[in-house]
């Protein structure tokens, strides 16, 4: 598979086979993560890797009880015993970093295990999964002892979470906006 048919045909897939996904490929798109670029060569990233679907519904669970709770528009939306938060994915991945005091180094530690998040969403299609970028739990599961029982080490932090596993339906290339210029300098 080329490079251009993996970022126009990758999306973010919401519905999973309940089919588990072998470690060695799972530990395949974690070396891609560690590819990606990192500021100052500092490679930051670290991972969590939950297959357990008790720990997967409470991580789900946990960010709609804390929405519900801090969101009213999102109320009704969590109100619901379905897995609107994982969709059932059989394996979901937090990346995290090492917290830190200095802003513009959360910053940078943020944006790399961005970058690393992309480079495995791309392996992973590659390999014939999906995956979903978790915003949900990223902005509701901050505290502490939820993320200590979903196996995030004190003095780390979630950056990014994601569900990864083999999608219900073929993903498919959309459309996307041209870029937008601001300036071009020449």
């Amino acid at each position: 598979m080329n490079l251009d048919a993996c970022i126009h045909e990758r999306r973010s897939v919401r519905a999973y086979l309940p089919k588990p996904v072998p470690r060695e490929i799972i530990e395949s798109v974690l070396e891609a993560g560690t590819w990606a670029p990192t500021g100052m060569g500092s490679e930051p990233w670290r991972f969590v890797v939950i297959e357990d679907p008790a720990l997967i519904k409470y991580a789900s669970e946990e960010t709609k009880r804390a929405a519900r709770q801090t969101r009213q528009p999102m109320t009704e939306r969590f109100a619901t015993d379905k897995d609107v938060i994982c969709y059932e994915a059989p394996v979901l991945i937090l990346v995290c970093a090492e917290e830190s005091e200095i802003p513009i180094l959360e910053r940078v530690r943020l944006l790399d295990c961005v970058l690393a998040a992309q480079n495995m969403f791309l392996k992973a299609y590659e390999l014939g999964l999906g995956t979903c970028y978790m915003g949900y739990i990223d902005a509701f599961l901050t505290q502490p002892d939820v993320l200590k029982k979903l196996g995030v080490p004190d003095g780390y932090q979630l950056m990014v979470p994601f569900v990864l596993g083999y999608p219900k339906n073929k993903q498919g290339a959309g459309a996307r906006k041209k870029p937008i210029i601001l300036n071009w300098f020449s």
